[in-house]
């Protein structure tokens, strides 16, 4: 009676079975989603698993894996759990895939499945390919909780981008600004919050050149000193920090009356000394500091320029500004070498 008819192999009766009990496990068990592969297209992942939370969010988080079933894949074993062996065709295929990848066995008389991750390193090389050591612990219904452990924390990336563009918003909506710097983190030299704020001014070009010339940096925390901040030890290591953390600091900062930040800058790092007495003294600073300090900011200012878009004469316009700022006189004033 079976001549003429295509045939259900014992093989792909097996296998439907093993499918038909990770997807109701997966389904039923965990409340998630099970995706099965065509099998035209199984090339070594019989289907993918996607999580769903208790209130129904369907997250993005998802796993592969592969399914064999039958007593055969419980017959060799070691003290830890079952060997599984795989085929030499499919190591790559798997070591490759762009999803974590958990290998379930299935036993259909005892209703049960044993699972592990496809981990390649842990792969054993075999004169037919390879074997994985799949634990006994590791029932499949058992194991949600460790199974959701393999994938990365779900974030809430929507939220993240409307506070990002919030704050993109109003910093565009601003002809200039002060950030910031508390007293601890000068103290700790903390300039996690500069190197934010350096992300954030070049995450786009379009909010690098709206923010052109329009940054200072305040110090909080000193207005009970009486000391100026350029005679604070403190103060100035932090500057020294900041002024390595921050190459561009000539295309952002402030070169319009009122600014502070290219003066404390100077004060920082040419080395500060003193004529007369208080409260008429005058401050004298070692220009001869100056050269590594411009080097190094006039070719930041190339690289943020260059990739900005900036024209020569924009270049030259910047470069005038902060020369003229720091004070060398208009004839000094040269377009930056880079």
């Amino acid at each position: 009676m079976s001549t003429g008819f295509p045939q259900y192999s014992p093989s792909a009766k097996q296998g439907n079975i093993g499918v038909g009990m990770v997807s109701r496990i997966v389904e039923d068990s965990f409340g998630w989603l099970f995706r099965r592969n065509h099998q035209e297209n199984d090339f070594g992942i019989d289907g993918q698993i996607e999580v769903v939370t208790e209130a129904g969010a369907v997250t993005g988080q998802m796993l592969a894996v592969q399914i064999k079933c039958g007593p055969s894949f419980f017959r060799d074993s070691n003290q830890l759990g079952y060997l599984y062996r795989g085929e030499t065709k499919h190591f790559n295929y798997l070591a490759n895939y762009p999803l974590p990848v958990i290998i379930v066995i299935c036993d259909p008389q005892a209703k049960e499945a044993y699972w592990a991750r496809f981990e390649p390193g842990e792969a054993r090389i075999t004169e037919a390919g390879w074997k994985l050591t799949i634990p006994r612990e590791n029932r499949l219904l058992e194991s949600k909780a460790a199974i959701e452990a393999l994938l990365p924390t779900v974030s809430d990336h929507w939220s993240a981008l409307v506070d990002y563009w919030r704050v993109h918003n109003m910093l565009l909506g601003y002809e200039s600004f002060v950030f910031m710097i508390s007293h601890g983190e000068v103290e700790s030299e903390d300039i996690s919050g500069v190197n934010v704020l350096r992300a954030r001014l070049t995450s786009t070009k379009e909010l690098a050149l709206h923010c052109q010339g329009k940054v200072e940096f305040s110090f909080s925390g000193y207005d009970e000193d009486p000391r100026e901040l350029y005679e604070i030890d403190e103060v100035m290591r932090y500057i020294a920090a900041l002024d390595a953390a921050f190459p561009e600091l000539f295309f952002f900062v402030r070169t319009e009356e009122p600014m502070v930040t290219l003066k404390l800058f100077m004060y920082a790092l040419f080395g500060v000394g003193f004529q007369g007495e208080a409260p008429n003294r005058t401050v004298i600073l070692d220009m001869h500091l100056s050269g590594r300090f411009l080097s190094s900011h006039f070719e930041g200012l190339n690289l943020i320029s260059e990739w900005a878009g900036l024209s020569e004469e924009e270049i030259y316009r910047i470069s005038k500004a902060v020369m003229l700022l720091l004070g060398f006189p208009p004839a000094s004033t040269t377009r930056p070498v880079g």
